[in-house]
């Protein structure tokens, strides 16, 4: 193995929801076949990122809803899951208080990639984009009360709204040690923002951390643009950042990339293989 890749989808490698450049594809196979280990690592459930994943045809790994769920390609094999228990329901609850609309709750790969949600607390402005988000997975959606059992766990919470709103909902939550919660724009309406709050060792960093221990990498590259990318891009040994990141992100820089839809991932993928030496 020559070392690890781990790339972000959303905003690097891809600037479309549905469709990858068939370019960057086959630059992953042809450093797969070199002897590179190629990682995807996103925030999208499994069924969500299948719109991408299914047109890579050579092992690699995925990383899905941040790291709660890592598999081994083609073949769907678990490596680790980490999810979230119910009774973290009410602090969520209490961070969100006041604030207009809900969070919604994802069920996870072994349940069909389905979510729920409390539809009569979301207005029908709001309820029009989730039709959206549901057309994006491989299950209808469960409307709930969300009274589980104690026993009951969840890949990923999403929180989402106007970024002032989330960036107080962060500010609640952030020093909360059962959990990991990331702000980020959402990917699928960029007027949004989302807090994204899964297990405290479901987050890009950790992910690394795995493959590192897992695979034993002699180098590990991480190429991101966002700030759930900000861990993992702080773990790797060269991190590559899409120029248009906010600034927190562009900090861990080693390498800039032009945006995804300029294909900047390309250049500076042969640029961070270079420093290794």
């Amino acid at each position: 193995m020559k070392g690890c890749i781990a790339f972000d989808i959303d905003g690097t490698l891809t600037h479309r929801l549905d469709w990858i450049d068939p370019k960057v594809v086959a630059a992953l196979e042809n450093l797969a076949a070199e002897g590179w280990t190629i990682a995807l690592l996103t925030g999208r459930i499994f069924s969500f990122a299948w719109e991408i994943l299914q047109h890579f045809h050579f092992p690699y790994l995925v990383a899905v809803q941040n790291g709660a769920d890592i598999l081994t390609m083609p073949g769907k094999d678990h490596l680790r899951q980490n999810y979230l228990r119910s009774d973290i329901l009410p602090e969520i609850e209490a961070a969100y208080a006041g604030f207009s609309e809900d969070f919604i709750i994802y069920a996870g790969i072994d349940k069909g990639d389905f979510c729920y949600f409390r539809k009569k607390r979301f207005s029908e402005k709001v309820l029009q984009y989730l039709k959206k988000l549901e057309s994006l997975g491989a299950a209808p959606w469960q409307t709930s009360d969300f009274s589980f059992s104690k026993d009951e766990t969840f890949p990923l919470i999403k929180c989402f709204g106007e970024e002032k709103a989330m960036s107080e909902v962060y500010a609640k939550l952030q020093n909360n040690p059962k959990i990991e919660v990331s702000l980020i724009r959402d990917p699928v309406d960029p007027a949004l923002y989302l807090n994204l709050i899964t297990h405290p060792q479901a987050h890009k960093g950790a992910v690394v951390q795995f493959l590192r221990e897992h695979f034993h990498p002699p180098v590990m590259i991480a190429a991101g643009d966002d700030h759930n990318d900000i861990k993992m891009l702080e773990e790797a040994d060269i991190a590559i950042v899409v120029e248009t990141a906010p600034e927190e992100v562009l900090a861990c820089a080693d390498v800039l990339a032009r945006p995804a839809k300029e294909l900047g991932i390309l250049k500076a993928i042969e640029e961070a293989i270079a420093l290794r030496h």
